[in-house]
């Protein structure tokens, strides 16, 4: 046997035992040529030397079994190469043409690593052993061939702040919505607000990992115009009765008209009660004349008597007023009749016999709201007209005021206007008197069927105590149809004592919109405020304000002076608050004049729609307002008399 020195070769198989430390080493790409080029040289002379002992022992000479084993010098590389050798010979050893075939399959048996067994994307390099190899991984790589991927997101999420991602061989991290990546692993917040258009004209406020665009309350933010859209609150039913939606917010409105006002949540509705309660004792003796404002007579009365009776009429009379029918007797507007009336605040008397017409004046004025005794009385052919049992009147007549008719003499009395059209009378008045009368003889007979009429029915009656001014019960309204103002100035004037804090006083109506309120009311929408005031108001926007509590029984003088495109407010000569909306001063000269209430118009086109309560003379552009003069009026309002108002309930 020939011995073969194989000393040098130990130290690198020493080498090489002590790199392996498992079936698999895994390297980053940098440790891996680092390793390669730090053991290339050993390994390069370890297996020239292998080679050239194998080409003499086993090439050259055909070996036996042990004289490979005293190449490899160890079992595992013997046993592998052994029975391949056994091949190699078998298939190439004849043949002198084979040989460099021959020598090639013998020198390529030892090598375990040709061809590499490893995963090429997964190993840096292939390491032969003593009948085995050892697969060197990239980092991100396992397996005995460098086959399996390592999932690094199974370890505290490979690092990642959000997500990790596992690649074959590595892993990647990426960032929720709205950060973004620094750095392999670290996600920091994009401040999306940095792009101006981002949220159109909203405000945009960053978030973490996101952002919002936020508007003002009563606006919502729409995606697709990016800007704020007024939500309508109103389409959700947020009213109990009207509801009226503006930019951001919205109002509810209750019906005044029909006893209501807006409750202190500023969405139900609540009833309308006094602050003052008014003194309502009726007389039950005393019957009202103003009662039917179209001025038909509130009384009718026919006489039959078989013989020629003279005429007389004796009654108590008081009122305010200074115009209006008291009685009328006779037969018919072509026939003799007589009308005493009042005119200017005194009696007048007309009459017509045939062809004869007068109209007669005197006597002191009697409107000033005392009782007295009236009496007309036919002596002769004279009329005598007494006040308080003395003659201020006496008129020369030709005729009978009794017509003859079937064998009987009649005669037709009306009480509270004229049986025929007003532009029948002699001098042409307005019938409608607001007055009283009680103790009454016709004829020289009291008529007991009117007494028990007005007993029964309180809308017949006078009230007990009256002072001067119209009356409003919180129904209805008086209406002129017209609006007083032919030009841009207008000047109101309100005296009043107020049973309700809440009414409209004056108001001028175009259509269905109000450009002009002046109404009492106990909230403000602009400031807030839950207290009484008195609002000047266009539509639903505030002209002048004044907190003013008016309800307290006592008299008080609201003034509203329109001047161009300035408007002045005082309460008892105390300046109130000018605010930013103004008068759309080319409708007033085209609006109709309301007085304590509103018509049929929407809830909506106006702050205050409650009847007005209490007491209240009315002047424009500095005359008078006489109710009794308006197109149209509330039977239950009454033009000149006011009951007296009591204390504070």
């Amino acid at each position: 046997m020939r011995l073969t020195p194989v000393l040098s070769c130990a130290a690198p198989l020493i080498l090489l035992a002590a790199v392996r430390l498992s079936n698999t080493i895994s390297l980053s790409p940098q440790e891996a040529n680092q390793f390669l080029s730090r053991h290339r040289r050993a390994n390069q002379v370890f297996e020239e030397t292998k080679q050239g002992h194998l080409e003499r022992e086993c090439v050259e000479e055909r070996c036996s079994k042990e004289e490979a084993r005293e190449v490899f010098e160890n079992d595992p590389e013997t046993d592998y190469f052994w029975p391949k050798y056994v091949a190699c010979v078998d298939k190439f050893g004849d043949s002198e043409k084979k040989k460099q075939d021959l020598i090639t399959c013998v020198h390529n048996i030892p090598d375990q690593c040709s061809p590499s067994p490893c995963n090429p994307s997964g190993s840096v390099r292939c390491e032969d052993k003593k009948g085995d190899f050892l697969c060197h991984c990239f980092t991100g790589w396992t397996g005995a061939r460098c086959e399996e991927d390592v999932d690094e997101c199974d370890t505290r999420n490979g690092g990642c702040d959000h997500e990790c991602n596992n690649t074959m061989g590595s892993y990647r991290c990426s960032c929720h919505h709205g950060y973004t990546l620094s750095g392999r692993h670290l996600c920091n917040d994009v401040d999306e607000c940095e792009d101006p258009a981002v949220c159109g004209t909203a405000e945009c406020l960053n978030t973490e990992g996101s952002f919002d665009c936020l508007c003002e309350p009563g606006f919502v933010y729409d995606n697709e115009t990016k800007s704020c859209v007024d939500v309508d609150e109103c389409e959700s039913g947020v009213c109990a009765d009207e509801c009226l939606n503006v930019p951001g917010s919205f109002r509810c409105f209750c019906d005044g008209r029909q006893g209501m006002k807006l409750a202190q949540d500023l969405r139900s509705c609540k009833p309308i009660t006094a602050c003052i309660s008014p003194s309502l004792k009726r007389n039950s003796r005393a019957l009202y004349l103003g009662r039917m404002f179209s001025g038909v007579p509130v009384v009718r009365l026919r006489f039959r008597r078989k013989f020629q009776t003279g005429f007389s009429a004796e009654f108590d009379f008081r009122t305010y007023d200074s115009e209006g029918v008291i009685f009328f007797a006779g037969g018919h507007l072509n026939s003799s009749w007589i009308v005493l009336a009042m005119n200017d605040g005194k009696l007048e008397l007309q009459l017509k016999y045939a062809a004869v017409s007068r109209v007669t004046s005197s006597g002191a004025v009697v409107n000033d709201g005392q009782w007295r005794k009236i009496s007309v009385e036919e002596q002769g052919r004279s009329l005598v007209i007494k006040i308080d049992r003395e003659a201020v009147m006496k008129i020369a007549v030709n005729g009978d005021l009794f017509t003859l008719k079937k064998g009987m003499h009649e005669l037709n009395l009306t009480v509270g206007g004229v049986p025929f059209k007003e532009d029948g009378l002699v001098n042409k008045l307005n019938p409608r008197l607001d007055g009283c009368m009680k103790d009454w003889r016709w004829l020289t007979g009291e008529d007991s069927s009117i007494q028990e009429t007005i007993q029964s029915n309180e809308n017949m009656q006078c009230f007990s105590t009256e002072n001067p001014g119209a009356f409003f019960t919180g129904s209805g309204f008086a209406f002129f149809n017209t609006s007083f103002s032919d030009s841009l100035n207008l000047s109101v004037h309100l005296s009043l004592r107020a049973t309700s804090g809440i009414g409209v006083l004056f108001a001028l109506i175009y259509q269905d919109k109000v450009p002009l309120s002046l109404s009492l009311a106990d909230y403000h929408p602009g400031t807030d405020e839950w207290r009484d005031f008195v609002l000047v108001t266009s539509g639903d926007e505030i002209v002048a304000s004044s907190p003013s509590p008016l309800c307290d029984g006592d008299a008080h003088v609201i003034e509203v002076t329109i001047s161009a495109n300035h408007t002045l407010l005082l309460i008892d000569g105390q300046p109130g608050r000018s605010h930013s909306a103004t008068l759309p001063l080319e409708l007033l000269p085209r609006s109709s004049t309301f007085i304590g209430g509103l018509p049929d118009v929407p809830l909506v086109s106006t702050l205050v729609s409650a009847s007005y309560s209490g007491c209240m003379e009315v002047s424009v552009n500095g005359q008078p307002l006489d109710l009794d003069q308006a197109t149209y009026k509330h039977n239950d309002i009454r033009s000149h008399s006011c009951p007296l108002l009591d204390s504070h309930q």
